[in-house]
């Protein structure tokens, strides 16, 4: 079992909200990216969406990146995704 896996069940027998794992990122085929406990939309361009993580930031970097959805925990970036960067 992968440690992300047991923090999860931990969280999840302690009733702990979603946001206290921190920011998880789901990537489908480079194409499509669901960014799920962010912390806010920091900035937005064809080329990068930069997202508040707390103390941290994410960074997904790519080409005719479009922000297709975005609520108070979920936000989807579609385009060619090249990178994702945690800093």
């Amino acid at each position: 079992m992968k440690l992300r896996e047991t923090v999860a069940d931990l969280a999840e027998t302690l009733e702990l909200p979603g946001e206290a794992l921190g920011v998880r990122v789901t990537l489908t085929a480079r194409r499509r990216a669901v960014v799920e406990y962010h912390g806010g939309l920091r900035g937005y361009s064809g080329e990068c969406v930069e997202v508040c993580d707390g103390p941290g930031r994410l960074r997904i970097l790519g080409s005719g990146l479009t922000l297709l959805a975005m609520d108070r925990e979920t936000l989807v970036v579609s385009g060619r995704i090249s990178a994702v960067e945690y800093a």
